[in-house]
């Protein structure tokens, strides 16, 4: 209960925020303390009223913060954390039981000793909750760059800012004019190099290359750990005669300091950098050659890769200077194996297609099955003891109490749209406070998934009878002490009232309708609200408001309506199975993502048919649970819902049936997108879909396409993506798609959820952040050329001689139309074979 409990203050405090809160800001740091050994620091600042929880909990309640080091053969890493910080330890309410937390700062330290230089990386995860609600779990990535050295003393341990500018010599020192190289019109420019000889004796010279930074801007180290921006870097040449005396040393206004935008510890120049190169030499008309790549970014944007090419002179004392050149990737190589901004594409001729007048289908069906969807669930929740006994009261009430019957019907109509708000706030509140982007990704994140399997279990539990799940009293409580007021205020909280009460059989019904709609791409108002669940909410308001405007205005139907009995329970624990059998699909998407394989096809639709089955057997009386009555006859209604589900249940088992087509399992139309794709079986496992020929990877992919002289069919989809299975068993495997897909095109199918990693992570040129599996790559792949992050995305391309790619038509998405789908893949064909 304890668990769940956090799950609904999360949920709570979700609504309750309406926005996105960051009330921890963390800062991260290294101190030295000896030639091998490091304190690393991680500091919060906590908002008042909030708090950071100790490492040390017990389970069951908040989350403890934690910290993960990923392996290193370099590192030793001490086995627990320091935590200073003002402690508040004892009995926690929210939680009920006794937990260690921090307000206002607390500083965890970690000792670290290295055997080698080493980049150290992991991640923490940490929870922060004020009096009232809880933000979701946060993980926070680091890396901190450790080298062997001495100790030595810094300004202060949170920033370790190094002060290592060059001692002036006394030495002779031909100076040369500071001549500062000149910028084109109409560019950025943060950066202005300097450079200068200073000659130590006859043969030894330090070569100096110094910057003034704008304020605003930097520049990095030369020492970058792997995955973070690109490091300054020096490429000097020694002509014969002339010896490098150690490395490039660095100097000016250096600190190491956290990185938002990389998340990682990063060694940064501001204002100043200075850069020396000591050479020895016994040619004293040499010249020596230097090239210089870096990059420099402000707080919002980073510019391309420059470099600067200069030559020394030591006769003249100067130098000279070419002007800078941006760093252009070589994509016009066939080997385009890289990142996916190594390919080009070429979009000129999408708006000329064959199919240009076909519109994509609006949302607006789809969008009004969320609708009906949501008053189903509206309707179940009438039927349920929470919920059916408040009508013949509620309706009593407004008629009684009201001076004239057309007062009493204008109070029950304020009650029912007070109901309507109430929950369509709700939905609103939710979306709101996660956004589009992030439950597009929570849909097929592992936990996420696994969580609310875990918690559809619960709620078939709390259904079948077994306890309740339920709201703090003193909420209903105090609801109730504002509806006592009267007026329209007091009514609206007379329906708030009911809400909070009816929560234990109404909320495992909203949760589900909240999961199954916001979830996965969809439409979106203000750029990031997902239609979805308002609409569902609004369906399920409107049925759960209905009948009380009506039986307000029509009194005499009361009469009609069955009397509360233990039908309502029969209602509540056939809901459970239902849970149950959801609670399936969570697991499975969880599996599909992962490559578990602990969800096969044939395990996902046996489970859904022991569901079925029970249900049966139990509304046949053959099962009890806690809150059953006895079944003294069989009503026509019992009868006619036993019908319903033994028709699901044979339903359901002709999923076991075999597609000749496919050579695997034939999933029925109502079950495709909910049950795994059905080569994802241990009996008939299939790589890709109907037995398809595909591939996970564009490289090889585009390799296949120019050997074959085929045009490519892009498929950006994902394991957990319901309308990708739906299309794939619907439309793919119909007569008039399936030999178009098989034999005139090159199938690559990229899943934007595949967590497996990536040999070598890289930052996304368009988001800045670390795209670290190859669901990330996809994904990334899909935003820079497509402009679009929804899957399922279909885009046909034809390879070019030049290695680019050319868009054949206009990409398509989720369209059940057969005919208009064969349209957009003969249409491909039509283009490819006219740019051969």
């Amino acid at each position: 209960m304890r668990i769940l409990s956090l799950f609904l203050l999360t949920l709570i405090s979700s609504i309750a925020i309406g926005q996105i809160e960051t009330p921890v800001t963390w800062t991260l740091s290294q101190e030295r303390l000896s030639e091998n050994e490091f304190m690393l620091i991680y500091e919060a600042d906590i908002d008042e009223g909030w708090y950071v929880y100790s490492q040390y909990l017990d389970d069951g309640g908040p989350i403890p913060t934690s910290f993960f080091y990923d392996d290193n053969e370099n590192a030793e890493v001490a086995e627990a954390a320091e935590e200073i910080g003002k402690a508040k330890s004892g009995f926690d309410s929210m939680f009920e039981m006794e937990v260690t937390k921090y307000a206002n700062k607390v500083t965890f330290k970690q000792k670290v000793k290295i055997k080698a230089n080493t980049s150290l990386k992991g991640y923490f995860t940490y929870m922060t909750c004020d009096d009232e609600k809880c933000l979701p779990p946060t993980d926070e990535d680091f890396s901190f760059d450790l080298t062997l050295g001495k100790a030595q003393t810094t300004d202060t341990p949170e920033e370790a800012a190094i002060e290592n500018a060059p001692e002036e010599e006394e030495t002779t020192t031909e100076e040369v004019s500071e001549t500062e190289e000149q910028t084109p019109s109409g560019f950025v420019k943060p950066v202005k190099w300097f450079f200068e000889q200073k000659k130590i004796d006859d043969n030894t010279f330090e070569l100096i290359s110094s910057t003034e930074i704008d304020e605003g801007w930097y520049m990095y180290s030369q020492t970058i750990p792997e995955g973070g921006p690109l490091s300054t870097y020096f490429e000097i040449t020694a002509p014969e005669g002339v010896e490098l005396v150690g490395q490039v040393e660095e100097g000016g206004n250096v600190k190491t300091m956290y990185d938002q935008v990389f998340k990682m510890d990063l060694i940064k120049f501001k204002k100043t950098a200075i850069f020396t190169q000591t050479v020895n030499s016994s040619d004293p008309n040499a010249v020596i050659p230097f090239y210089i790549e870096y990059v420099s970014c402000n707080d919002k944007m980073c510019l391309n890769p420059t470099s600067v090419e200069i030559s020394f002179d030591l006769s003249k004392g100067n130098y000279t200077f070419a002007e800078e050149e941006e760093v252009v990737a070589d994509t016009d190589g066939l080997d385009l194996s890289g990142t996916p901004v190594d390919y080009k594409f070429d979009h000129s001729d999408e708006d000329l297609t064959c199919d240009s007048d076909r519109e994509q289908k609006e949302s607006s069906k789809s969008l009004f099955l969320i609708f009906l969807a949501g008053m189903g669930g509206g309707l179940i929740a009438l039927l349920t003891p929470c919920v059916f006994p408040m009508i013949p009261i509620t309706v009593g009430f407004f008629t009684k109490k009201s001076p004239t019957k057309a007062k009493g019907i204008k109070n029950a109509i304020i009650y029912g749209l007070s109901i309507i708000v109430i929950y369509v706030f709700l939905g609103l509140a939710f979306t709101m406070a996660f956004g589009a982007d992030t439950l597009n990704l929570m849909s097929t994140n592992v936990w996420f998934n696994l969580f609310f399997a875990a918690l559809f279990i619960v709620f078939a539990i709390s259904f079948f009878g077994y306890f309740e799940i339920t709201l703090p009293s003193s909420w209903g409580t105090k609801a109730d002490a504002q509806a006592d007021k009267g007026g329209v205020l007091g009514i609206f909280f007379m329906a708030f009232t009911l809400a909070l009460v009816s929560f234990s059989c109404t909320g495992p019904v909203i949760g589900t309708l909240l999961v199954e709609t916001a979830t996965g791409s969809g439409p979106v108002i203000l750029g990031r609200i997902p239609v979805g669940p308002l609409m569902g909410m609004l369906g399920f308001s409107t049925a759960l408001a209905l009948p009380f405007a009506l039986f307000a205005a029509f009194p005499s139907w009361l009469n009609s309506l069955p009397t509360a009995g233990g039908w309502m329970s029969s209602v509540k624990v056939v809901l459970g199975f239902v849970e149950i059998a959801l609670a399936m699909k969570f697991i499975s998407v969880a599996d599909l993502t992962m490559g578990w394989k602990i969800m096969p096809y044939e395990l996902f639709l046996a489970i859904w048919f022991i569901c079925a089955l029970c249900i049966v057997i139990y509304l046949f009386g053959k099962i009890k649970f806690p809150h059953d009555s006895p079944i003294r006859k069989f009503s026509n209604t019992r009868r006619a819902f036993i019908g319903i589900f033994m028709v699901v249940t044979v339903y359901i088992l002709m999923g076991f049936s075999i597609d000749k087509k496919s050579e695997t399992f034939d999933t029925p139309d109502l079950l495709s997108g909910l049950a795994p794709p059905a080569g994802h079986s241990y009996i008939f496992p299939k790589h890709c879909p109907l037995n398809l020929e595909c591939y996970k990877d564009f490289a090889e992919a585009q390799k296949v396409a120019r050997k074959q002289n085929k045009p490519i069919f892009i498929d950006f989809t994902g394991h957990g993506c319901v309308n990708c299975r739906k299309m794939e068993d619907k439309v793919w495997g119909e007569d008039k798609i399936l030999p178009l897909i098989k034999e005139d095109y090159v199938l690559v199918s990229l899943y934007v959820d595949e967590r497996k990693e990536l040999e070598e992570p890289y930052i996304s040129k368009l988001s800045g952040k670390k795209m670290r599996n190859v669901g990330n790559k996809w994904a990334d792949f899909q935003a820079i050329h497509f402009e679009t992050n929804s899957q399922p995305y279909y885009v046909l391309v034809a390879p070019i001689e030049d290695g680019s790619f050319k868009v054949l038509n206009q990409p398509t998405a989720y369209d059940e139309d057969v005919d208009a789908y064969r349209e957009f893949l003969e249409c491909g064909l039509r283009q490819f074979e006219a740019i051969q």
